[in-house]
């Protein structure tokens, strides 16, 4: 039988497990092997989050209407040599409905992918976000898993909750495109402009 202390240590265990994260401090990299090159890009944090929709106002007299919400992925990462001429970032975001359209799976895995040029040594940033209609229509995010390629290689990998991306959970979800927006496909393009490194044009 197990001890009051025991099943109290289990319970406790269980609830923490069942929060949901929407922030993680990525783990120290380790140090590279001897002669092994050093790590170009780590990523420092992730967080997720719920923000309106930014106002801009062009005439006190013009309609407004009422304020959405978006899905925001922050991505704060460290570059360690004096420039990397681009860096990958690939984004998976799991949906879970509350409310499933009849025949459609609760879950849903939304894939897009944002590339930085021209990255100066220091802290950045990324960002990418969710559509109030896509918020509404298939529910609150799950979980969150990023990959940055460098030179086609992968040099980071994290999500939320913290460590969940090493299990490679999305590799069982049929990924659906189009639905990630970077910040210049939204109205945030203009919000803390110089916090952020030049995108690359799509073909």
């Amino acid at each position: 039988m197990q001890s009051i202390a025991s099943r109290a240590a289990i319970s406790l265990l269980a609830v923490v497990l069942s929060i949901p994260a929407t922030s993680a401090w990525a783990q120290p990299a380790a140090p590279p092997a001897p002669g092994a090159s050093p790590v170009p890009l780590i990523i420092r944090r992730i967080t997720g989050t719920k923000v309106d929709t930014p106002e801009y106002q062009i005439k006190k007299s013009q309609f407004a209407a009422r304020t959405r919400q978006w899905y925001q992925i922050i991505v704060d990462y460290e570059v360690a040599p004096e420039w990397i001429d681009e860096a990958t970032f690939t984004f998976y975001v799991l949906t879970l409905s509350k409310r499933p359209e009849p025949g459609r799976n609760p879950r849903t895995l939304f894939k897009g992918e944002v590339t930085y040029i021209n990255i100066g040594r220091g802290r950045r940033r990324s960002d990418i976000y969710l559509h109030p209609s896509t918020v509404d229509r298939f529910g609150d995010v799950e979980r969150v898993a990023v990959e940055v390629r460098v030179g086609g290689a992968i040099v980071a990998r994290d999500g939320l909750p913290q460590g969940s991306a090493q299990q490679r959970w999305w590799e069982s979800f049929a990924p659906q495109d189009g639905y990630v927006l970077n910040r210049m496909q939204t109205p945030f393009a203009m919000i803390n402009f110089d916090d952020y490194e030049a995108i690359k044009p799509s073909r």
